[in-house]
């Protein structure tokens, strides 16, 4: 009975396991691990800058990504070259790798809307691609690192996870 309630708790809380495929979110996560994925429905649980995203992408139906929130809502996201600017202020981020001259683009975030991109900008499909994420399609914030064993850890916001 215990484990029957456990088990229950366990599903109420956390929406999925999903597995990392790519190297986008390459070195904070690799190809082939697996995190625990929190519902963002909750209020203690909801998405900051910086967090770890699931979602679903809006152009593949069915098709799940992981990817960094960047841009939260209501905000302007201007990408020139390899920086980010978030109404019009610099973002500083420790956690990218693999920059590349990403050229000059603009977005606007609406009510409910998340821009989203891969630490690994080299070797991402992201929101420069396909534009800001509603949070509609958000599973959830990946939460901790529960394959392979040896890397089990809370995720926090730095490059080391």
């Amino acid at each position: 009975m215990l484990a029957f309630v456990w088990h229950g708790l366990i599903n109420i809380v956390f929406s999925a396991r999903f597995r990392v495929d790519g190297n986008s979110m390459m070195p904070f996560l690799s190809h082939g691990e697996s995190v625990l994925v929190v519902r963002t429905r909750y209020r203690w649980n909801k998405l900051r800058r910086g967090d770890v995203a699931v979602f679903e992408r809006p152009t593949i139906a069915g098709g799940t990504s992981i990817k960094r929130v960047v841009g939260l809502p209501d905000e302007d996201i201007r990408i020139v070259d390899s920086l980010v600017y978030v109404d019009g202020q610099v973002l500083v981020e420790g956690y990218i790798s693999g920059e590349a001259g990403l050229g000059e683009k603009e977005w606007f975030n609406g009510p409910d809307e998340y821009f989203l991109l891969g630490d690994n900008r080299a070797d991402s499909t992201d929101s420069r691609d396909y534009g800001p994420v509603t949070m509609a399609l958000i599973k959830g914030k990946a939460w901790f690192r529960c394959w392979p064993p040896a890397r089990w850890r809370p995720l926090g916001k730095d490059k080391s996870g």
